[in-house]
């Protein structure tokens, strides 16, 4: 399980890959972001971009699921204290394929918390061009091992 000590500042994360299909893209903006270009590939092609392409909120909710499954799922995370900054760079269109990357931005013990700690993280996606697409900043909350440890041995000691 990773716990606060367990995210260096500047050490970065693979969160893996995944290929939007058009169906994926209209599925998710028939629900969520029903424009236009992201809705109907005729539309999108005379539209200023050209053809059809991913809600930005779509692309976002594609990287924070591998976030959470490559790098939160399982670990001592307690929570978000929200995104400080999030950008849709460039399109993403049908067949492109999402790369996600998190680095530890900065991490610091709770000032208030006894036991946890803050790691803020920068994740981006690139597609399978190298350009980035997608950028946000984010800060969790995160238990720390040693205040673990420490309720461990205090729970051992006989009364």
């Amino acid at each position: 399980m990773r716990h606060f000590e367990h995210f260096p500042v500047g050490t970065g994360y693979e969160l893996g890959a995944t290929r939007l299909t058009s169906e994926d893209i209209i599925g998710y903006a028939r629900r969520w972001d029903p424009m236009p270009f992201h809705l109907d590939p005729e539309a999108a092609r005379r539209s200023p971009l050209g053809g059809l392409v991913a809600s930005g909120w779509h692309t976002g909710a594609v990287v924070m699921g591998q976030f959470v499954r490559t790098l939160l799922a399982g670990s001592a995370c307690q929570g978000s204290y929200g995104m400080d900054e999030v950008r849709f760079l460039g399109p993403v269109r049908p067949g492109d394929e999402l790369r996600a990357r998190a680095t530890v931005e900065e991490a610091s013990p709770h000032p208030k918390r006894p036991g946890t700690g803050t790691v803020r993280f920068v994740v981006e996606a690139v597609n399978q061009e190298g350009a980035t697409v997608y950028r946000m900043r984010t800060r969790l909350l995160f238990a720390r091992a040693q205040a673990r440890d420490t309720a461990q041995e205090a729970a051992a000691v006989p009364r």
